[in-house]
């Protein structure tokens, strides 16, 4: 066996003493061992701890009815006190269930893991890589001053970088090559930014940072991104789309030195910015799909009409937590009517990994092994969902109609203590509390309101940590930890000073999320190009290792990126102008999606897509109904109809060239394109196809390739 296979071997022997809570001292240290110096391993112990919890809970529920029909709601409806009876019927597991738990995640974690090529990776100080600090005692306002030179140049169709990043032999690496250059030199604090600094103090206090990590990894960031890279990957990252030619055609001749904050800050001002991050927060919020007795159009209202005021983020929180009233009425409701089954364990769950960037559920039946999160924890922040129901109001019927129903969350008035059960079978109780903080548990207090009140208040940073981790990996593909959304000691951020500056600036804003979009966006790390450089190999997080925001590493388009972008590969008049017009043409993007969502009957609510370079997504690209209608010569207003009416075969392969990639074709690319235009239309004619019809196929050859590229798939 591997290296690789004999830890794995290991890991699984100790992920099931740990869940039958039989794990020696030593064998706790060995684990923690493991799983801290392996990002593999982690995700692996998340997996295991997931899996587990799951076939506790399943167990010993079994299947319970979500929304019982709604009768009248009295204020003293539930018992004050007492175990609930759920939790007295709750069985222990047998270790026969622990077994065919690891049994089962080792079949599907197992390619995961092991499909990598055997060979050792020495990491020496595996934490130690991930503490870059600076050695500047003050920080230069300057943003005018920049080390590495703007390129101008055009780029080869072959030496492009999104195509140079899939090269099977670009890391000419051996088998020994460890995860780092080196091993990361340590480098003295930093002093911090004042409150409320200026946005130019800000955005140099992140190219600093990020530069004391490439001088701490002995790396050499690449070249700045071409123009043409730059305006497209801001465009798809802000709003969601690729701009249309005219949006690419005004940025890219423009010569306005500040241009790239201009941009950022018009597309923060543009109605596609609020129908994007609604859309991103309503996936997030309740998935994709559509199937679920809630009202997603409420939802996205609310969230459309936050985004588009610019709510500050903790006020927009608080209101997802704490809502009150009915699906339709009150938008922000429909977040936990989606997740308050199962005795509100998947609401516990989500709420502290989405708003908190913690993962609790793995201790939701056994204490964390080597950190400070216990059981109790997990029960005490579910303890304060414990006064909140669903019920089904029935609406009075109009004349001819047939009566209705909708979902709405209750606050009862009920106090008392939630009960859970250990792993040895005790029943024990917890009381409401957040972060130290205990919150009575009286029946007159409204504990979500004051779980809201806690998460969102200005002295807890946890709230804008999350954010800006998150934030930081929608815009690089990858965050300051890995898994974004599980924070603490057991997974030590690769830049601390960076991200806790930037939820320092964050709460001086008053949670302003389009200025830290703006933040973001104007640093060096987000203007560099995707090229791997001869002196950054080394910084490869796909291969496992730490980032080092040294290029920007490519990502592939959402599914809901890859759909508007193809409206505006077909007709820019298709784009959205404002949300009033923008709703129906979303309901048949969600109707698109469907074919690529999977959900999972499991207590999280869970779903996956295929929307990963599968057969599924490949059909859709190739002969798809969105990618017919970009081909559609006949469509009034068309990119392709437009530039057929163009005489020069320069002109209309540049225009195509420019609508679907963003960029004009190189002098070899536009040379080779128009011999295989000549040669087709000549073959087309040949078999009797009217001249004008021949020359139409050639050209929509043309198009098909450029949006069946991976070029086209892939933000780089």
């Amino acid at each position: 066996m591997s290296k690789k296979e004999v830890k794995l071997a290991e890991l699984s022997l100790l992920m099931e003493a740990l869940c039958e809570e039989s794990l020696s001292l030593s064998e706790q240290e060995r684990l923690e061992e493991i799983v801290l110096s392996d990002p593999d391993a982690m995700q692996f112990y998340l997996n295991y701890s997931h899996l587990h919890g799951t076939l506790h809970w399943d167990q010993a529920q079994g299947a319970e009815e979500l929304i019982p029909e709604a009768t009248p709601v009295s204020e003293v409806e539930l018992p004050a006190v007492s175990p609930p009876a759920s939790a007295r019927r709750r069985q222990f597991v047998t270790s026969g269930l622990t077994a065919a738990c690891a049994l089962g995640l080792l079949v599907f974690v197992w390619t995961a893991w092991v499909r990598e090529p055997q060979q050792t990776a020495v990491v020496e100080n595996p934490t130690g890589h991930k503490n870059p600090v600076a050695t500047e005692k003050a920080v230069d306002a300057q943003l005018a001053a920049r080390n590495s030179p703007q390129r101008s140049i055009q780029i080869e169709a072959s030496q492009h970088p999104m195509l140079q990043a899939q090269q099977n032999n670009r890391l000419k690496s051996t088998g020994t090559q460890p995860l780092v250059a080196m091993k990361p030199e340590r480098l003295p604090p930093v002093e911090a930014l004042p409150a409320s600094a200026s946005d130019e103090a800000v955005v140099t206090f992140i190219n600093h940072r990020i530069q004391d990590g490439w001088k701490a990894a002995n790396i050499e960031p690449s070249p700045f991104a071409t123009d043409e890279e730059w305006v497209r990957r801001v465009y798809l990252d802000v709003i969601g789309r690729i701009p249309t030619t005219t949006e690419a055609e005004q940025f890219l001749k423009s010569n306005q030195s500040d241009k790239h904050q201009r941009l950022i800050q018009k597309l923060t001002a543009n109605p596609s910015y609020v129908t994007n991050w609604s859309t991103i927060w309503t996936r997030l919020l309740i998935g994709r799909t559509t199937t679920r007795d809630i009202n997603r159009r409420a939802l996205q209202d609310f969230l459309v009409q936050s985004f588009a005021d610019n709510r500050p983020w903790n006020d927009i929180v608080f209101d997802l937590v704490s809502a009150e009233g009915d699906a339709d009425t009150n938008g922000a409701t429909n977040f936990l009517l989606a997740h308050l089954n199962n005795e509100a364990v998947p609401a516990t769950a989500i709420t502290t990994r989405l708003f908190l960037g913690t993962q609790i559920q793995c201790t939701q039946c056994h204490n964390h092994p080597f950190n400070d999160a216990t059981q109790s924890q997990f029960w005490e922040i579910n303890s304060f969902f414990k006064q909140t129901k669903v019920v089904r109001k029935k609406n009075q019927a109009r004349d001819g109609e047939k009566q209705s129903s909708q979902l709405a969350l209750v606050s009862l008035s009920k106090g008392g203590t939630t009960f859970y059960e250990t792993r040895q079978g005790l029943m024990q109780p917890a009381y409401p509390k957040y972060s130290g903080v205990k919150v009575s548990d009286a029946p007159d207090v409204n504990r979500r309101q004051e779980l809201a009140k806690l998460m969102t208040s200005g002295n807890d940073q946890q709230l804008a940590r999350a954010m800006v981790n998150r934030m930081w990996a929608h815009f690089f593909g990858y965050g300051f930890t890995r898994p974004i959304d599980d924070m603490g000691y057991h997974n030590s951020p690769t830049h601390p000073e960076l991200l806790n500056e930037l939820a320092n600036q964050f709460v001086d804003s008053g949670y302003d999320i389009r200025q830290l979009i703006e933040w973001i966006c104007l640093s060096d790390a987000y203007r560099l190009s995707s090229q791997f450089a001869s002196h950054n190999e080394s910084d490869n997080p796909d291969d496992g290792s730490t980032p080092n925001f040294s290029r920007m590493y490519v990502k592939q388009m959402t599914a809901e990126q890859l759909y508007d972008s193809l409206q505006v590969t077909a007709n820019p008049a298709l784009v959205v102008s404002d949300y009033s017009n923008a709703w129906n043409k979303m309901q048949k993007r969600d109707q698109w999606l469907q074919q690529f969502v999977y959900t999972h009957e499991n207590e999280e609510n869970d779903e996956t897509t295929t929307f990963d370079g599968t057969i599924t997504q490949a059909l859709t690209m190739m002969n798809g109904s969105l990618v017919r209608n970009s081909l559609d010569v006949k469509q009034e207003g068309s990119i392709l109809a437009a530039v057929l009416k163009e005489r020069s075969p320069d002109t209309r392969i540049k225009k195509l060239s420019l609508a679907a990639l963003t960029r004009y074709p190189s002098s070899r690319e536009l040379a080779e394109l128009k011999r295989l235009v000549k040669e087709r239309t000549r073959f087309l004619t040949s078999q009797n196809v009217p001249p004008q019809t021949a020359v139409q196929q050639s050209y929509q050859d043309i198009y098909w390739a450029y949006l069946n590229s991976n070029e086209f798939i892939l933000i780089h």
